[in-house]
């Protein structure tokens, strides 16, 4: 009987030995999803997160996120943590009335948790909106050549249950989305929103229902800025052509002026046309004017079959030359031939 009885004692040893481990893991499991940066209670639903990266340089990216928090339980809420899984500095927490108070751990170099104090106490299905922003710690560097072109990737930190995100992101001036040779997409996810606001294209994309840890990522292409030309303006040499015409003019008399002066500007243009123009900027002034000097963009899309990006790339030069004239109209604009254009063509 005791060989049997200590065998009954070692199997309750071996069994307890085995909960003490497994019970040992939970508790090493539970500590280290507590420490886990982006698993938080679901007291508060963030209602809308709207986010806007400034590409204003390629040394200088700000970002600007602004949120709608509810409280979602019958209990009150003094806080909300957020993550940004990114390098960044100059914070700053703000409300409609003024700055907010807020904690910023830096975790590690991409890695920032930041306590956001309420105002007032939130209680149960009361709403408060504030903003973040900060300057992110990123220089982008020149990819390829023939163009040159730079590569911009943002992963935004979902901290809480989300009803509605949107993100935009706003490239340098004068500047283009880049495309390539091949079917390699410049930007990610592809169905996103491009808007030309002021010689800058607005990139932007809407999302729904995005859950916590789901951190969309989102990667936009572009070309290098172009740099101005440093040769005299057009209106510069208008203005040179004047003050000649007008010392000949003491000598010919004003009639003698005003030919010459049309005649040179004429000629001038023409130069334009057939020198500083490339086909594809001609070919779409002739289409323009061929359209009795009117022609919304999206018509030149159609007809050209050029992309959006291509179309708004050659536009740019034209407009800064005084060749045409662009008005919004809804999501896209109507080109108008001025005069100097007609010049070119005619």
């Amino acid at each position: 009987m005791k060989p049997q009885k200590y065998k009954s004692i070692v199997i309750l040893l071996l069994f307890s030995l085995i909960f003490l481990v497994v019970n040992s893991n939970s508790i090493q499991s539970y500590n280290d999803s507590s420490s886990n940066p982006t698993i938080f209670a679901e007291e508060l639903l963030i209602k809308s997160h709207h986010t806007t990266v400034d590409i204003y340089q390629t040394n200088t990216i700000s970002v600007e996120e602004s949120f709608v928090v509810e409280n979602t339980v019958n209990e009150s809420q003094i806080y909300i943590d957020l993550w940004f899984n990114t390098s960044l500095n100059t914070l700053i927490v703000e409300d409609g009335e003024g700055s907010l108070i807020y904690n910023w751990d830096v975790i590690s170099n991409s890695s920032n948790k930041v306590r956001v104090n309420f105002r007032t106490e939130l209680n149960e299905s009361q709403t408060v909106t504030f903003t973040v922003k900060y300057d992110l710690n990123t220089i982008l560097s020149p990819i390829g050549s023939k163009p040159t072109y730079y590569s911009f990737e943002f992963y935004s930190t979902i901290s809480h249950q989300t009803n509605s995100y949107e993100m935009i992101i706003l490239i340098p001036e004068r500047s283009f989305i880049h495309e390539f040779e091949d079917s390699t997409p410049p930007i990610y996810p592809s169905n996103a929103t491009q808007v030309l606001d002021k010689n800058r294209i607005k990139v932007s994309w809407e999302m729904d229902n995005l859950a916590i840890e789901s951190n969309p990522f989102f990667l936009i292409r572009f070309d290098e800025p172009l740099v101005p030309e440093e040769d005299l303006t057009f209106w510069e040499s208008k203005a040179a052509m004047f003050l000649a015409g007008f010392i000949v003019g003491v000598f010919i008399g004003v009639s003698g002026i005003s030919w010459l002066i049309r005649y040179r500007e004429k000629k001038a243009m023409k130069k334009i046309g057939m020198t500083l123009l490339t086909d594809n900027q001609k070919s779409l002034i002739k289409i323009v004017y061929d359209k009795k000097g009117k022609i919304s963009q999206r018509d030149l899309c159609d007809i050209t079959g050029f992309s959006k990006s291509k179309i708004s790339r050659n536009l740019v030069p034209l407009e800064l030359r005084g060749l045409i004239k662009r008005e919004k109209w809804g999501r896209t604009y109507v080109i108008y031939l001025t005069d100097d254009g007609r010049t070119v063509i005619e």
